[in-house]
């Protein structure tokens, strides 16, 4: 045997599989009825919770804001658009919307202002009880409407409050929070910033954290103080959680009822009746007018929408992101 002859002999040979084809491959399976209806199934509960308590109050809303219900009885009559015209031909009505823009104006300027202050004193490392500070600022975000409502009427109490014993001590004569109308409405602000504070608190303070401290370094570098950092680095870094906050409390102010509730039954006279306390009386309080009720609960939403989408489009190109 030639050593030529033995080489080939030791070659084994391969068989070559042939090429799938895309006739040949496999194909993925279908998704069958069976297989989606065990995804169906986990989702179920969560449209049976929507469904009930969100999408067919929506509804039903809607459709008696279209009629005239008895305000004794249950015969309705169907009146289109008419308790919609009436409310916006209403002098009451633009009332309400009136308090409702002043109390936003004020709740969001205050609250976005002073959880933006808090949250950079907060944000200076300190060595000891730096959680109980951050703790101590976030306290009021799991007290309930009604609870500080109870709290800050016993403190604006002309006589035995707090507020006004604290302006005695500088020679400053308290007035009737609650039943001036100049200053209820100061007073309801005052509680809902003082509830809102904390969860702005938290949100200023993530986002403050999550700025590069290389921007802080080199402002330092270019000689710029503890202030100049705070207008040039801080806040400008710090607009998408601004943006964030703004639109979230716009939301929530122009929602306020408890505070409202407890404090000032919406007096006195209409001075702190806004558009959801209007809701609240039209619909639950003595005479049911629930057509109108519902009708200013819509109007309520398209206001909070024009003004979402107004936030969108005048503040969105001015969000700076990293």
């Amino acid at each position: 045997m030639t050593p030529k002859h033995s080489e080939e002999s030791s070659v084994t040979t391969t068989s070559i599989k042939p090429q799938e084809t895309p006739d040949t491959a496999p194909k993925a399976r279908k998704p069958t009825w069976r297989h989606s209806g065990k995804a169906f199934l986990f989702v179920l509960p969560t449209f049976l919770v929507l469904g009930v308590f969100v999408y067919f109050p929506i509804i039903e809303s809607f459709r008696l804001s279209l009629n005239r219900v008895a305000p004794f009885g249950g015969k309705e009559i169907f009146v289109g658009l008419n308790n919609y015209t009436r409310l916006l031909s209403s002098p009451q009505f633009w009332g309400t919307v009136k308090v409702s823009i002043f109390f936003m104006v004020g709740t969001v300027v205050f609250a976005i202002g002073f959880a933006v202050a808090i949250a950079i004193l907060l944000s200076i490392p300190l060595k000891r009880f730096s959680w109980y500070y951050r703790t101590a600022i976030f306290i009021p975000v799991v007290i309930s409407s009604a609870i500080a409502g109870v709290l800050f009427r016993l403190l604006y109490n002309p006589v035995v409050g707090f507020f006004n014993y604290w302006l005695s001590l500088i020679g400053i004569d308290g007035p009737n929070w609650l039943t001036s109308s100049t200053w209820s409405l100061v007073a309801v602000t005052i509680t809902v910033v003082w509830r809102q504070l904390g969860f702005n608190v938290i949100i200023a303070l993530a986002g403050i954290q999550q700025i590069d401290a290389q921007l802080y370094e080199a402002a330092k570098v270019d000689g710029a103080g503890a202030m100049r950092r705070i207008w040039h680095v801080t806040l400008p870094m710090l607009t998408p959680t601004l943006f964030f906050l703004l639109v979230v409390n716009v939301i929530t102010s122009l929602q306020a009822f408890g505070e409202i509730n407890i404090l000032t039954d919406g007096g006195p006279g209409k001075a702190t009746t806004n558009i959801v306390y209007q809701v609240f009386v039209d619909g639950f309080v003595g005479t049911h007018f629930v057509g109108r009720a519902s009708a200013q609960a819509f109007l309520l939403a398209l206001l909070i929408i024009g003004i979402s989408i107004a936030q969108f489009k005048g503040f969105s190109k001015k969000v700076h992101y990293q």
